[in-house]
């Protein structure tokens, strides 16, 4: 069956390098191991008023990419809408006369092998201008065969170098006349200055960044970045979003890509302001039940970002502080060491733990079990209905549920629907919408 796979990927393939031929757009890609999305929104806000962009969105691999490309969009990957991909693509690379200056497209990699790599998705789009955001232990089941470690932070750090050298193949392929765009702060990711012919420019809270982050505050009712650049430093407020400290590098690399296409740095940041919205289920605050607000990131979660959620919940909760957090998936070998770090933390932060998923039973309830000093109410469910319905009794006005897991068997984004107050707009404000995943949800036997 591998065989036939690539078949249909390389045939793909074809089509989308002919059609990107024909339009012949500069190409930003964008990689790393959490804030892809994110920072795409960021880069439309600043560059969507001076250029035609299109963008990958919910494409990041090496299937949706060319379909991207192409204006396909798969409905349910059955083997009919497969062949009916296949049939179009053709025609679409052909009839399809959609023009733009940029093509804006995230890089994502599950793997170092063929077709889940940077390598090949590099043989998909060629970049002229790439930003490398972090490379953080996610996605790394994949990885563990290439690590000789046993200590688990040992086993961190390799990873993380391992997926930085991974990704950072966007970086070398890029041309003389491109422009790397850095994480300055992220020495796996710095690494790749040395390493590129294009101009380098980066962005980061420390003094050597290009733009850096100078100034950050959030509370339940918005979020304040400043950033410096040259002798300029320009506050920015982002109302009705709380935003974690790790948003300050997703918007400084915006404003740093935008700066390569000569949009000023005052600007940028108005625009910023202007534009700028978050991806659905990345840290919204939605009204919820019994006068309590849910902070939404049920989209995704790797231990970083996880980590970063408990610190912003602990900050903006005027009262009770409650968590409901998923596995972390994906993260082979190094999933125990990430998850027991996680529930020590959300202990410190929460006054209240709701659990889904297997991986969380077995290596967050363990350290929880371990003390018996602790005194917070820990749960675990089977599923986010159930942890729906006992959070559902809990809420109280004031209360802030943080709600954060891995996706696709998760689903915690099903409990923020029941916890909403008005959840009639979760068509419109969460993640995971449509009849796919519907369909995925009941196969699930969560509906």
């Amino acid at each position: 069956m591998r065989w036939l796979q690539l078949a249909v990927l390389y045939y793909l393939r074809f089509w989308a390098r002919l059609k990107l031929n024909i339009i012949r757009p500069d190409i930003i890609g964008i990689t790393g191991s959490a804030g892809k999305t994110s920072c795409v929104q960021a880069i439309v806000a600043i560059l969507g008023d001076s250029f035609r962009v299109k963008v990958s969105e919910k494409a990041n691999s090496e299937s949706g990419i060319p379909l991207n490309i192409l204006g396909l969009t798969p409905n349910d990957y059955s083997v009919v809408d497969w062949l009916r991909l296949i049939f179009l693509a053709p025609i679409k690379a052909l009839t399809n006369w959609e023009k733009y200056d940029i093509y804006l497209v995230e890089l994502g990699i599950d793997s170092p092998r063929v077709p889940k790599n940077m390598e090949y998705l590099l043989t998909i789009v060629q970049p002229k201008v790439g930003v490398f955001l972090n490379a953080l232990g996610v996605h790394s089941d994949n990885f563990d065969s290439l690590i000789n470690q046993t200590k688990a932070e040992e086993r961190e750090a390799a990873v993380r170098k391992l997926i930085g050298e991974e990704k950072g193949k966007l970086i070398q392929s890029l041309p003389e006349d491109g422009v790397a765009v850095l994480n300055a702060d992220d020495v796996n990711v710095m690494a790749f200055s040395a390493k590129t012919k294009a101009n380098v420019t980066t962005f980061g809270f420390s003094k050597k960044s290009t733009v850096r982050v100078i100034g950050y505050k959030v509370v339940i009712s918005g979020t304040q970045f400043r950033f410096s650049y040259a002798d300029q430093a320009i506050e920015a407020q982002f109302p009705a979003m709380a935003l974690p400290k790790h948003y300050g590098y997703t918007l400084a690399a915006a404003l740093a890509t935008g700066l390569t296409y000569d949009i000023n740095f005052d600007e940028g940041v108005l625009r910023l302001v202007k534009y700028f919205r978050l991806p659905k289920g990345r840290m919204s605050l939605l009204p919820a039940i019994n006068g309590a607000t849910i902070l939404d990131s049920s989209y995704n979660a790797s231990m970083e970002p996880m980590l970063d959620a408990l610190d912003l919940l602990q900050v903006i909760a005027p009262k009770r502080k409650l968590a409901l957090l998923g596995d972390m998936r994906e993260l082979g070998k190094e999933a125990k060491f990430a998850h027991e770090v996680v529930i020590k933390k959300a202990i410190e932060v929460g006054d209240e733990l709701y659990l889904v998923g297997p991986l969380i039973k077995e290596f967050g309830l363990s350290v929880i079990n371990k003390d018996s000093n602790i005194r917070r109410t820990v749960r675990w469910f089977a599923n986010a209905a159930e942890a729906a319905e006992a959070i559902k009794n809990e809420l109280r006005k004031d209360d802030v549920l943080m709600v954060k897991g891995s996706q696709n068997t998760i689903f915690l984004e099903y409990a923020v629907e029941k916890l909403m107050r008005n959840p009639e707009e979760a068509e419109k404000l969460l993640c995971r919408r449509g009849e796919f995943w519907k369909k995925q949800r009941q196969a699930s036997g969560l509906i």
